[in-house]
């Protein structure tokens, strides 16, 4: 992603890149705008403008979307993360999977932003899925992404809420877009 002004109106905006030749199709661009714009109402995504096409020196060209642009910073820049910044990141997932699509690409914490004007959790990355198959896989989200998240967050020293969270999570052998609002209730955040 990169900040950019749009012309003529000077409004800040996100821009995220795709080469033509890393595309596999126009189809795989429209379902990721589609992803962004059915999941707009959560607000923990950036908020989808328009996509297009221009061509740079060589003739690959260079498709985009433009987003809003999140005035943050990574969850991974927090110097002492906490188990609240960590159930923050967690109601951030299950408040996608409430909408039925999974995250995917969190747990680097790099694509997670703690949005400056009121602290919301942006995932300013998805994994969209694919055209026919839209990214619903809860059960990645749950038992990979956030303890991976987790680690990187506190390495083997989890905090209790989190060890609890995650502990619950394992559990279970069956996921859908209500397992982790089930598991966040049971520990009363």
């Amino acid at each position: 992603m990169y900040k950019v002004v749009e012309v003529p109106t000077d409004a800040v905006r996100a821009l995220k890149l795709f080469r033509t030749d890393e595309l596999d199709s126009i189809r795989h661009l429209i379902h990721t705008a589609w992803y962004y714009e059915q999941l707009r109402w959560t607000q923990h995504v950036p908020i989808y403008h328009h996509y297009g096409q221009w061509f740079l020196d060589d003739d690959n060209g260079c498709w985009f979307l433009v987003f809003e642009f999140i005035d943050g910073v990574p969850l991974s820049a927090l110097k002492r993360p906490t188990a609240k910044d960590f159930l923050k990141l967690a109601r951030a997932v299950a408040t996608v999977h409430a909408a039925g699509y999974g995250v995917g690409d969190f747990s680097s914490l790099t694509n997670a932003f703690v949005r400056k004007s009121n602290g919301a959790i942006v995932f300013v990355d998805c994994d969209p899925g694919e055209p026919d198959a839209p990214n619903a896989d809860f059960r990645e989200d749950c038992l990979v992404e956030l303890p991976d998240a987790a680690n990187a967050m506190f390495g083997e020293a989890l905090p209790k809420k989190v060890a609890r969270l995650l502990a619950g999570l394992k559990a279970h052998k069956r996921f859908n877009e209500t397992t982790l609002a089930e598991e966040l209730s049971r520990l009363a955040v």
